[in-house]
């Protein structure tokens, strides 16, 4: 499910996206999959769920309805799951009947690729609004998991990254660090260190991901959303 990366200023991404462009379609792909939990959450068929998204995403596109959004007076992501509930009903009062391909802008996904995700990050939820959040949540740590790797690649660390992936879920142990320290050609007490880095700067760029996706410029309302996500 990576949603791949496009280097903006921070929270630009949004505001970016309104004239259109890589910015738009960046932004689109971020709220792809979301979108696609709620869809199924509601009951939607696979392909129906996706040509929902596909259509809705297409008309907010051709449009320009990203527009007449102030992040600053609400949440883009419940501007975007309200006006995604409207359409999936106006869908449902026309039988779905829908024609796909249409009129709307598409997007190439991966449709089976997403509805496996599905199946695997939602095998447990019930509710499709803490689904739509949850789908959130991964959309922007799967980003801020990608950006941090590429990071880390560039400056010839991958394999020091992949050493400190487990680092983010849970402390490492004492013979952890000593393994992977021996196995890197560091002292347990540098890889220590490391560690500490690699979860700042993972938490750096998962705010300004979701900064830029969500177009929240006030840290501590992003660090408000992130936490019900997380917790959704």
């Amino acid at each position: 499910m990576r949603v791949h990366s496009l280097r903006t200023t921070r929270w630009s991404l949004v505001r970016q996206a309104v004239h259109g462009g890589a910015a738009l379609e960046e932004w689109v792909r971020a709220c792809w999959y979301p979108l696609y939990v709620f869809a199924r959450q509601k009951g939607c068929p696979p392909e129906d769920a996706a040509d929902a998204v596909q259509d809705f995403l297409g008309k907010i596109c051709t449009r320009s309805l990203l527009s007449q959004v102030d992040p600053s007076r609400g949440r883009l992501r419940s501007w975007l799951l309200a006006g995604f509930t409207n359409h999936l009903s106006s869908q449902r009062a026309r039988a779905l009947r829908l024609k796909r391909g249409g009129e709307a802008q598409h997007f190439q996904f991966d449709r089976h690729g997403l509805e496996t995700f599905y199946q695997n990050d939602m095998e447990h939820a019930t509710d499709p609004v803490q689904a739509y959040s949850r789908a959130w949540a991964l959309t922007l740590m799967d980003e801020a998991l990608t950006r941090l790797k590429d990071h880390y690649a560039a400056s010839g660390r991958a394999g020091l990254c992949d050493a400190l992936l487990q680092a983010l879920e849970e402390p490492f142990s004492e013979t952890t660090y000593q393994e992977s320290a021996a196995a890197l050609g560091l002292s347990a007490a540098a890889l220590r260190q490391a560690a500490v880095r690699f979860r700042k700067r993972y938490r750096r760029m998962l705010l300004d991901v979701a900064g830029e996706c969500l177009g929240i410029n006030c840290e501590a309302r992003l660090i408000v959303e992130l936490r019900e996500l997380l917790g959704g």
